[in-house]
């Protein structure tokens, strides 16, 4: 992931070797900002894998057509991404970020990396330059007809993370130390005391002794060979041993904030998932939907009333992100036909299969338990009469 090394790089000096081969490079990183960072990760992949699930339908006069524009929101954007690796990056922009610039290059898409806003105009719109994608600037500006800004709020929630983290990461690190220290081995040497005092004695402990008591503490499977004069036991005042429950608990409480903070279930971060249904719905109405709403807007926003009026639009369609069972779904699919609500290229198509494409399939059909309403009351009415 570049983000995790672009991530790590502002974060932490890194010392190379400069010239000839490339060294390796060490960096001791704390884990607690590792915890933070999986939490965060954890988040915006989930919405992240829900978006680029879901299909974005391109409307022409009402009707929705695969065009060029459906094969590049939807397959692929320009000649190195997939439309999945594209969104996630938008999706990971827009989160982390607060926004996304994606920019229009000979028919092209491409999210920046980075960007300049050299004017800011809020009349007839803003303009962007410096724009860069991986290692390439683009040599021209960007306006507001050849560039698509996506942001949901103005409020960066990796920045309230970071923010709440500065104090929740000093108490991780003083729990993760005291289980380690409570949970270390200790022991304690006697030793003749004839012998305290003896330079000569002193100077073999330092040189010899210690490091077999070292390599001996520190070795899973080790022999110490205990002299005449030595004797080595644990010290029980540091055996009390204690659980890493608070520790799981301080870990698990981090994913906790930070699913509230994107609107995702709890059971989703943990993978503890028990009602699937409930807790998917609960996920796409308030996790994903907003992050779909904000790109159907702002496709829609550069294309203009006019357009819009004309019944050419985009539309992000999240309702194939939920695994379907067809078996679990074929009376349903019955009374979208019957009613005529759907037809059944339209059914296929929801379902992810090919339409047939035959003048049958494109045509509605209505059981007859369906009467128009004028209908049914006249025929009450006369019945009355009757009667």
């Amino acid at each position: 992931m570049g983000w995790i090394s672009n991530f790590l790089e502002k974060i932490m000096p890194t010392k190379q070797q400069i010239g000839g081969d490339a060294t390796a490079v060490v960096i001791d990183i704390p884990a607690e900002l590792y915890y933070k960072e999986l939490a965060i990760y954890t988040a915006t992949s989930l919405i992240a894998n829900a978006i680029s699930r879901s299909e974005i339908k391109c409307f022409v006069g009402g009707k929705p057509t695969k065009s060029e524009d459906y094969f590049l929101l939807n397959v692929s954007p320009n000649a190195n991404e997939t439309s999945s690796i594209f969104w996630h990056k938008v999706i990971n922009k827009a989160i982390r970020e607060g926004k996304a610039l994606v920019v229009d290059a000979a028919g092209k898409l491409y999210c920046a990396d980075s960007w300049i806003r050299e004017q800011e105009r809020p009349i007839l719109g803003d303009i962007y330059s410096g724009v860069t994608t991986g290692n390439f600037q683009f040599n021209k500006t960007f306006t507001q007809n050849d560039c698509y800004m996506f942001t949901l709020d103005n409020i960066n929630v990796k920045q309230l993370i970071d923010g709440m983290y500065e104090e929740y990461g000093k108490i991780m690190s003083a729990a993760a130390q005291a289980f380690k220290k409570s949970n270390g081995q200790k022991y304690k040497i006697h030793i003749d005391g004839v012998k305290s005092g003896d330079e000569e004695f002193e100077k073999e402990f330092e040189n010899e002794i210690s490091e077999q008591l070292k390599s001996y503490i520190e070795s899973d499977n080790a022999v110490y060979p205990e002299f005449d004069g030595y004797s080595l036991e644990p010290d029980k005042a540091t055996t009390s041993a204690k659980s890493s429950a608070d520790f799981v608990q301080l870990r698990s409480d981090l994913f906790k904030t930070v699913a509230g903070a994107m609107h995702i279930p709890e059971s989703m971060m943990t993978g503890n998932i028990t009602n699937m249904s409930e807790v998917v719905g609960a996920f796409l109405s308030f996790g994903v939907d907003p992050y779909a709403d904000m790109i159907t807007e702002g496709l829609n926003k550069r294309g203009g009333a006019e357009n819009y009026i004309k019944g050419n639009f985009y539309m992000v369609d999240t309702g194939k992100i939920q695994h379907r069972d067809l078996f679990n779904i074929a009376a349903g699919i019955s009374n979208l036909i019957s009613s005529g609500t759907y037809c059944i290229d339209e059914v296929r198509e929801e379902l992810g299969m090919a339409p047939l494409n035959t003048e049958w399939s494109h045509k509605h059909f209505i059981t007859k338990n369906f009467e128009e309403i004028g209908r049914f009351l006249k025929g009450t009415e006369g019945g009355e009469n009757k009667a």
